[in-house]
């Protein structure tokens, strides 16, 4: 069986977590308002009414749409990748979109109920595309029309997201027991932008992933689960979590305009093999629901300092395409999640001086790596260790800004022992990206209170690069590919009495493009963005 994976795969604190503010925020983390139900029934409730609309910068570029000829196969290098970016134009609308979310936090004592739900209408998917090249479109249908499931997933979409009971019980003069059940999101370490236990505890909505900046709190998924914090004393607590059902992360949809691997995501339909010849995807493999838990230790190391300690079982979230053989010959291809992987890790976070320092570590056992094999590149398993430290400092008032932030973090990977894959009595465990690799993201964000009656403003300004290696495992960098890689991002935003916000941006995928490390190169676009809060 020959694999090989996608690489798009799928990023808090302004301050150490004290142990109590780490078991205390069970319900809803934002309230817009508030009523009274009697019998001592209060609700908090937010709606956020949301419009945005996005241009491409500049054509596409040709490296990634008019490869050259692959002479095993005698296809462009390009022909399984491009939808995405043929379907849209220099200039072209890339979002048109309106959305609304919704929070309902009911409580009752110390009991409650959270749910939270979504929609939203983009109108760029329910019209003709830019696509002018039918004999490498991978889907049936209109060539430049978008598929009905890409429509499903970028066009038009409703859906619950947190739905959890909660409720907290006095164990001890200084001891509390939390428990929360049901759909929800556990993010354990001192991750920023770039996931790494988090990423393994929680699918991630990849379409947000190459927004510039996003944190990975924005971008994990709620899964059906059970969790327990128990703070034992002021100086130490333990929590543990069994997850009773398998999301796996959501893709961009095939031909949306993120989207740079057509056998893979929503509206995925085959694949070109060689001049005449396509083959067809057949079922997903997924992991069972069960065998996905973690337990975490957390110490209070003095007033500004903490210390934790983890271990998980958890199942991939990121695909790997696997080709599935009848006598000799591919019929059919599979897109395969790996499961029972091992991880054990540890974070801390300090203040040193005015800085929020913090960092992480892990050790996973079992994650799909890709080796070069007789027949390619194939998926096998390796043991990965990840590194990730993190800085944040707030500024006072200076001759340019009320105050600004500055954050960065730095993460580096290396891949230690490697499964060989073997295929007709050969093996290989040689990797076919790198077995060392590390990436960083800045972000500088300058604020300015009341600049016009009511008005704050703030201008966010990140910078990530992938600055050596390509990564062995897919997703460790978040949105970063491979070497080389970079984004850049320029905003405005202006937010009026807290509930009307409005915002522009420039974002842009810098380095030469490049269809195995820089994929994304040519995808730079203008946004706005208008949001109101009830």
């Amino acid at each position: 069986m020959m694999h090989f994976t996608d690489r798009s795969m799928v990023n808090r604190r302004l301050g150490p977590w004290l142990l109590g503010a780490w078991l205390l925020p069970l319900g809803a983390p934002v309230s817009a308002g508030s009523f009274d139900l009697g019998n001592e029934v209060n609700a908090d409730y937010l709606l956020n009414l949301s419009y945005g609309a996005a241009w491409r910068q500049h054509d596409p570029a040709r490296a990634l749409i008019d490869g050259p000829i692959d002479p095993e196969s005698g296809l462009p290098t390009t022909v399984n990748s491009d939808d995405g970016n043929r379907n849209f134009k220099g200039g072209a609308m890339i979002n048109n979109r309106v959305a609304l979310l919704g929070e309902l936090d009911l409580k009752y004592r110390n009991y409650g109920g959270f749910v939270r739900a979504s929609t939203f209408y983009d109108d760029v998917y329910f019209h003709a595309n830019d696509n002018d090249s039918p004999e490498t479109v991978n889907k049936s249908g209109a060539h430049d029309h978008f598929s009905s499931q890409a429509k499903n997933r970028a066009g038009s979409r409703s859906r619950l997201l947190d739905a959890y009971l909660y409720g907290s019980l006095q164990t001890g003069e200084q001891s509390m027991l939390n428990l929360r059940a049901g759909r929800q999101v556990v993010q354990w370490g001192e991750s920023l932008f770039f996931p790494n236990i988090a990423g393994a505890q929680s699918p991630a909505d990849a379409t947000k992933a190459n927004v510039p900046a996003t944190e990975v709190k924005d971008i994990l998924l709620p899964v059906g689960q059970l969790l327990a914090q128990w703070q034992l004393n002021p100086d130490f607590g333990l929590a543990a979590y069994y997850q009773y059902e398998y999301k796996r992360t959501e893709l961009d949809p095939v031909g949306s305009y993120f989207s740079y691997a057509d056998m893979i995501g929503p509206g995925a339909q085959f694949i070109y093999a060689a001049p005449g010849f396509t083959i067809p995807k057949g079922a997903d493999d997924e992991p069972r629901d069960s065998g996905q838990w973690g337990v975490s230790a957390r110490f209070a190391l003095g007033a500004e300092s903490e210390a934790s300690l983890y271990y998980l079982r958890y199942h991939d979230k990121n695909p790997n395409v696997a080709l599935n053989f009848d006598g000799g010959f591919p019929t059919s291809y599979s897109v395969v999640y790996f499961d029972d992987i091992k991880l054990s890790g540890a974070s801390f976070s300090t203040r040193l001086g005015d800085v929020n320092l913090a960092g992480e570590i892990s050790y996973k056992e079992g994650v799909p790596v890709l080796v070069d094999s007789l027949i390619g590149p194939s998926v096998t398993r390796a043991d990965a260790t990840q590194g990730q430290l993190s800085a944040i400092y707030l500024t006072g008032p200076m001759p340019l800004s009320d105050q600004t932030t500055f954050i960065a973090e730095l993460a580096y990977l290396h891949v230690n022992d490697v499964d060989a894959f073997e295929f007709a009595g050969t093996r290989s465990d040689e990797l076919t990206y790198d077995r060392n690799a590390w990436a960083y993201q800045l972000l500088m964000t300058p604020s300015w209170n009341n600049v016009i009656d009511g008005w704050d403003l703030n201008m966010p300004i990140s910078f990530a690069h992938q600055a050596n290696g390509s990564p062995a495992v897919a997703g460790a960098f978040g949105s970063l590919v491979g070497e080389g890689d970079k984004r850049v991002s320029v905003g405005l935003n202006g937010k009026y009495l807290n509930n009307l916000e409005l915002g522009i941006a420039y974002n842009g995928f810098l380095g030469s493009a490049d269809l195995d490390k820089r994929p994304l190169a040519d995808r730079d676009y203008y946004a706005f963005s208008a949001k109101y809060s009830f």
